[in-house]
């Protein structure tokens, strides 16, 4: 995750998945699978500068949201002891699945964006459901069915 910087975000200091938009300009082209993993190669080192190889179309649903929608992609790209900082982060974090709901309940300005539960939580452990690691896709599976059930 990434710190939101204040001269760039609202809700400065919250953590956040990394995240980008495509060009105008390429939205029509955007169903073309390279130019989505192009997309995604770039938005991955602006925000956390590392240089990854989207070899793959990624895992990708819709996260909707209130007047509209947009998609999700998960990108495994790993741990990197030293991986900088991207032009837009002020800070990385690891996080377990178990940390989430932690993270997520701190106070504003140290917080997983919206809090728990909110659609930054549950983004997060949408791509720890993809990770290859057997009990991090268990943990995250029964976090969200813990928000999931208070939806009933």
């Amino acid at each position: 995750m990434i710190k939101r910087r204040p001269d760039k975000f609202s809700s400065p200091g919250d953590w956040d998945l990394p995240g980008g938009a495509v060009e105008e300009e390429d939205c029509i082209k955007s169903l073309d699978e390279r130019l989505v993993k192009e997309v995604l190669a770039r938005e991955v080192f602006e925000e956390v500068g590392i240089e990854v190889s989207v070899d793959f179309m990624p895992p990708m649903y819709p996260a909707i949201l209130k007047g509209g929608g947009d998609w999700a992609f998960i990108i495994p790209v790993g741990i990197y002891e030293n991986p900088g900082k991207g032009e837009e982060s002020q800070e990385i974090l690891y996080a377990l699945p178990e940390d989430i709901k932690r993270l997520a309940e701190n106070p504003q300005g140290n917080r997983i964006v919206s809090g728990w539960g909110k659609r930054m939580s549950r983004l997060i452990l949408k791509g720890f459901a993809y990770s290859p690691n057997k009990n991090y896709r268990w943990e995250a599976k029964i976090l969200l069915e813990e928000i999931q059930s208070k939806w009933r």
